[in-house]
């Protein structure tokens, strides 16, 4: 069970340990900004996702971990073993479902959009550092309205073949249909997904966790 900061009569008596694990840039620069302006908070620690997140954890020993995780391929890299005892939060630019599954199944304390207001970043942490588990709200129903899937059985098998790269007649063929009627699936999943064209459908039908 990780620790973060120690909790007297509600307040905090030390600042919490952050280290930040973000490409340099304005993201990274804009959140240890935000971070080194409160005083319950303490950065200690920088890294690119490339570079060695094992080794920050080890020389810094932060109690939070702040991830950009359109930057990580793998969130499991830095949730595995180097950061027990450590709270992991993400940080993303994508309200899906499929951002807040990848997250959740990395055993992250919370999940908060880059472009929430400061102000609410640092509130989000605060929870984390009590023991919650924290999503942005938005985020939360960005990912609830993602939750009814729309698409029919074969509409999900029409959209999973087009997934890998399958051309009309290829799915016509390995899912035994013909060509026109994978057409009229392929215009029933433009008009649910709101796409232009099949690869956009695909790719937010990803998001939406619907294939």
């Amino acid at each position: 069970m990780f620790r973060v900061g120690d909790l007297r009569d509600g307040m905090v008596c030390a600042p919490v340990r952050v280290a930040v694990v973000a490409e340099p840039g304005l993201l990274r620069t804009a959140v240890v900004a935000v971070l080194a302006a409160t005083p319950d908070f303490e950065v200690v620690g920088e890294t690119e996702p490339a570079g060695s997140v094992p080794a920050l954890l080890a020389a810094c020993r932060p109690e939070l971990l702040l991830v950009d995780l359109d930057a990580v391929d793998d969130p499991a890299v830095v949730t595995g073993p180097d950061a027990d005892g450590c709270a992991v939060v993400v940080l993303t630019a994508r309200r899906t479902a499929r951002v807040l599954r990848r997250a959740l199944g990395a055993r992250v304390r919370g999940v908060v959009a880059t472009d929430v207001p400061p102000e609410e970043l640092v509130e989000l942490l605060r929870a984390v550092t009590r023991g919650q588990r924290m999503i942005d709200p938005l985020t939360a129903l960005a990912a609830l309205d993602a939750a009814v899937n729309p698409l029919s059985e074969r509409e999900r098998e029409v959209a999973a073949a087009a997934a890998e790269g399958l051309r009309t007649g290829e799915i016509a063929k390995l899912l035994h249909l013909a060509p026109g009627t994978v057409r009229n699936h392929v215009s029933s999943l433009l008009r649910k997904t709101g796409a232009r064209n099949r690869w956009e459908a695909v790719e937010r039908a990803r998001d939406a966790c619907w294939i």
